[in-house]
């Protein structure tokens, strides 16, 4: 007589099959969400670093209109990155190019002052191609 152990006509492989597909199917897609956060907290890390860089030379570049001591280029060095720009002047209007430049990445934005105020009167960002 055969034991009630013996008689199952293969039922534990496939269940341990598809448990073990099931329990893979979760781990991978909890691999792909932890990849997908990395990545996007990368790229919000390094647009808030662009941020904090842009708010210093906006702030110091607006000093310098209003003291009119602004070079028509030059670069400003911060321990976030590198701010490097270069202001025309025409009609009344200064227009100040600069590109915002840290460890991963780049952008270029443009800002235009009127000389009469000294306030901003156009503002164009990642104006780069």
């Amino acid at each position: 007589m055969r034991s009630p152990l013996h008689s199952q006509r293969g039922f534990i492989l496939p269940l341990t099959m598809i448990l073990s597909l099931l329990l893979l199917a979760f781990v991978f897609h909890a691999l792909l969400l932890l990849y997908s956060d990395r990545q996007f907290f990368r790229q919000v890390h390094t647009q808030f670093q662009l941020q904090q860089l842009r708010e210093c030379v906006l702030n110091d570049l607006e000093q310098k209109i209003k003291e009119k001591t602004l070079p028509s280029q030059g670069t400003v060095v911060y321990h976030k990155g590198t701010v490097t720009f270069s202001a025309t002047e025409s009609g009344g209007l200064l227009k100040v190019k600069f590109t915002l430049s840290d460890n991963q990445s780049k952008e270029t934005d443009q800002m235009t002052y009127s000389m009469e105020s000294g306030e901003p009167v156009n503002w164009l960002e990642r104006i780069d191609p």
